[in-house]
């Protein structure tokens, strides 16, 4: 990402000003759309896990086990990548909802997650 792009939600500050009293309803807009994406995020959390569980090692040879191991090891990162991105999309849902006014939620989850 080239230096200064998403500076303003990096910085933990949504500067939103004047629009947000003047289109409360896009802010809104956009914060259900923010959940809908976070929802994607959790459901293909929930695949990526449901693939490392199914799968199953395909050969007793050393480099068979190697080869699964290294899948499941693929599956777990994306996994987790998909649930802070989830969460992360979640949050700044919730922080479009505030500036808009509306402190109520429709998918807030109100948490950020940490990666590992």
């Amino acid at each position: 990402m080239p230096e200064g792009r998403g500076s303003r939600i990096d910085s933990g500050t949504l500067r939103t000003g004047s629009f947000a009293t003047r289109h409360p309803e896009r802010l809104r807009a956009a914060a259900d759309l923010l959940d809908q994406a976070a929802a994607a995020g959790d459901k293909a959390a929930g695949r990526f896990a449901e693939a490392r569980v199914d799968s199953t090692p395909f050969g007793i040879s050393p480099q068979a086990r190697e080869l699964a191991a290294r899948w499941a090891s693929a599956l777990a990162a994306r996994e987790t990548d998909a649930r802070v991105l989830g969460d992360a999309t979640s949050d700044l849902a919730g922080r479009l909802r505030m500036s808009a006014g509306t402190p109520r939620s429709t998918g807030f989850r109100g948490r950020l997650a940490v990666a590992p």
